[in-house]
């Protein structure tokens, strides 16, 4: 790693001049900050995701440290391939799902990974019976269909999803229902910080658009 942009998921107490202090002391050992997104805040407490350019893993590490050291602050993730800063990641997505909506659920599945910032993807259709789901499409990098097994039932929220290889489960899944079709989006963070409701939120609202334009037929 060389030169590139991380997301941090940081929690810090939600009072004046703590995300300044934040910002000086990722300053003061050449963590450039690239972008601030509040995620939640309330209670006294905030979670932030900050996204810095850092130089390698050793910086990176160096990052994490000085960070932990500021009085009330967490680092409780690092997403190291974020999505783009431009901040219209979903709005993209949603476009290049209606511009074809032949294929729109293809799209969705291969667009989501660098929208949301994961690993992977997948499209899965629930039964009348419930799950599991079976697997209609998936992403570069997502493992065999018979490897994706789930058990949770259709709705939003993040989910538990064993790996392929027998070692434990993946740090973070999530699923996403395309309105009352029966698909859902499963999108997969190998390693990083869980999906946030914010994240899903986002990508839940491109999935009623989805369900709106998309030939459901299609996949089946």
């Amino acid at each position: 790693m060389d030169g590139v942009l991380v997301r941090l998921r940081v929690r810090v107490p939600d009072r004046p001049g703590l995300l300044g202090r934040v910002a000086s002391t990722l300053g003061a050992i050449g963590a450039d900050i690239a972008q601030v997104e509040v995620l939640e805040s309330g209670s006294g407490r905030a979670i932030d995701e900050i996204s810095v350019n850092v130089n390698d893993l050793a910086h990176l590490d160096l990052v994490r440290h000085e960070l932990a050291r500021v009085p009330g602050v967490s680092v409780v993730g690092v997403l190291l391939h974020p999505p783009s800063l431009d901040g219209h990641n979903e709005l993209k997505l949603v476009a290049q799902v209606l511009a074809r909506p032949d294929r729109a659920l293809l799209t969705l599945v291969d667009g989501a990974p660098a929208a949301i910032g994961a690993d992977w993807a997948a499209i899965v259709l629930y039964g009348p019976a419930g799950p599991p789901p079976r697997v209609v499409a998936s992403s570069v990098r997502a493992p065999e269909s018979v490897d994706i097994v789930i058990s949770a039932a259709l709705r939003n929220g993040t989910v538990r999803l064993p790996r392929a290889d027998s070692m434990g489960e993946y740090e973070s899944a999530a699923l996403v229902t395309l309105g009352a079709t029966g698909y859902a989006l499963l999108v997969v963070r190998e390693d990083g910080p869980s999906f946030h409701r914010a994240e899903l939120a986002r990508l839940g609202e491109v999935g009623e658009i989805v369900q709106h334009s998309a030939p459901v037929a299609a996949l089946a």
